[in-house]
């Protein structure tokens, strides 16, 4: 299989002039002006999958919030509001929320331009097309389901028409779910059953469902759980899809992972001809040219969690998506750098801190680094910034601990629970990981922290168990209240009809 890779670079600057949701998009997609030949929707389709290049920030800004990454200030590097989103200390003006936001806006705008040039061309019948509406409405569910889950109550906006004497009016989180519930099942009864690699298939919806039922009671209150739902979701998909869990959990991320048969949902990257770019090692690696190859000199930023690392059995091949200890070049020199003392000494990334003040004022060579997506060293035909990896966001081996979680919480001592959790954990080990004899809250949250590490999932998940307001490293405990980010202020200030969420 080869990677699809569409080019419409004039479509997606017309289409992406809008990035937040009380803004008209200044979108030239008319029936009359592009949308002339049934062909060109594969182009403007092309344009709405390239607004899922915020998933990397959303990973590496939102991520930090979680305990499985720090974005720290390293001397004046990075100094700035992201040590505050590590820290739950954020308020409504932190720049990186409003990123955040208005990232996720520009997914909603471009997919609402797509989906109305669609419906006010001549091909709204056509049946390739309406299946084309379809996957869009796919990214815009994900987008909806993404601002329900980071920020709850915002306007929903489904069309690309504006009236400034009317902005939209604020939805609740409830109605946001009811929203996305509602499309996802839709979708699914038109979207194929198998499709080509960056499409999505109906299997891709049903996993997203599933998500949004895995949180359901964080979304809807108490007493709104949707194990079952769940189950029925993954088993369906366990039985009736053509996804699998790798054999070997690199093959997932290195750099022909287009091959992949465990990614449901991802953002193709590609770095010389599409907008997204896997960026993920720029964030954290630095000073590592002699070990990779002249792109790896990075913006060393991000950096994992002492208690992340020291989570992980030491055969567990997961455990080589981070870097550390004393670093070597190609051909296993010592590799020679500059530390912040000014001596010169072979770089050596150290797991613990040494700074006092890890968040402020970390060493640069303090913490565990992001490789995720080098385990496998690096291939194809790549510029400087961008690796050619693409990100996934939902894969097969979710589908098994989404089922797992979901048969745990009806009955804890559910043995297929059991059986697929070490399914997972025990895949590919250099020497076997010892698989768990019991399942309980705390170790199932435990496994997906080592297997979901860094993929942007992890906030989510310790919501839902009940972990998020804990201390954990280098952050003190925090307020109930911050499950939610704050709308950015500037929304607020723009739109009389937003109010700011509880708490801020």
């Amino acid at each position: 299989m080869q990677k699809i890779i569409i080019f419409a670079v004039a479509i997606l600057t017309s289409m992406a002039s809008c990035t937040d949701l009380d803004v008209v998009p200044n979108s030239k997609l008319t029936d009359e002006t592009v949308y002339r030949e049934k062909s060109e929707f594969l182009n403007g389709l092309s344009g709405v999958n390239s607004t899922l290049g915020i998933w990397s920030e959303v990973v590496f800004k939102a991520g930090t919030s979680a305990d499985d990454m720090i974005l720290p200030a390293r001397g004046a590097d990075w100094k700035g509001d992201i040590q505050a989103v590590h820290s739950h200390t954020w308020t409504p003006d932190n720049s990186e929320m409003g990123a955040v936001y208005t990232g996720i806006s520009k997914i909603i705008a471009v997919s609402n331009s797509y989906i109305d040039a669609i419906d006010n061309s001549s091909f709204s019948n056509d049946a390739d097309v309406v299946v084309m509406r379809a996957d869009a409405r796919f990214v815009r569910a994900f987008a909806y389901f993404l601002m329900l889950d980071y920020f709850g109550n915002v306007p929903l906006v489904t069309t690309s028409a504006y009236d400034s004497q009317n902005p939209p009016k604020q939805n609740t989180r409830k109605e946001l779910y009811e929203f996305v519930e509602s499309e996802l099942k839709e979708i699914a009864n038109i979207l194929p059953e198998k499709t080509e690699y960056g499409r999505y298939d109906r299997y891709a919806a049903k996993t997203l469902l599933a998500k949004l039922y895995l949180n359901a009671e964080v979304y809807l209150g108490k007493g709104n759980a949707k194990w079952e739902d769940v189950a029925t979701l993954t088993q369906e998909i366990m039985s009736k899809s053509d996804y699998i869990l790798e054999d070997n959990f690199k093959d997932v991320f290195k750099w022909d992972n287009y091959n992949s048969k465990e990614i449901i949902f991802s953002v193709i990257c590609d770095s010389q001809n599409t907008y997204p770019e896997n960026i993920s090692y720029l964030f954290s690696i630095s000073d590592l040219r002699e070990k990779y190859g002249s792109f790896a000199a990075g913006w060393g930023g991000s950096a994992a969690l002492p208690s992340l690392i020291h989570s992980y059995d030491p055969n567990d091949v997961r455990l080589e998506a981070f870097l550390f200890g004393p670093q070597v070049d190609a051909d296993g020199n010592p590799l020679m750098a500059t530390d912040d003392q000014g001596v010169e000494r072979q770089l050596n990334y150290s797991v613990d801190f040494t700074s006092n003040d890890p968040v402020n004022n970390a060493d640069h060579w303090d913490g565990a680094r992001g490789v995720k997506y080098l385990m496998d060293g690096i291939g194809g035909t790549m510029v400087e910034r961008g690796l050619n990896n693409d990100m996934p966001i939902l894969r097969y081996a979710d589908v098994l601990m989404m089922r797992a979680e979901a048969l745990f919480r009806i009955n804890p001592n559910d043995t297929e629970a059991l059986d697929l959790v070490n399914k997972v954990r025990t895949r590919n080990g250099h020497n076997p990981v010892p698989a768990f004899d019991k399942l309980t809250e705390e170790n199932l949250l435990a496994e997906r922290g080592r297997e979901f590490a860094w993929e942007g999932w992890r906030r989510n998940d310790q919501i839902r168990f009940g972990t998020w307001g804990n201390a954990w490293d280098y952050k003190e405990a925090s307020e109930d209240y911050r499950t939610l980010f704050p709308i950015p202020q500037v929304q607020i200030d723009s739109n009389p009809n937003l109010k700011q969420n509880p708490g801020y």
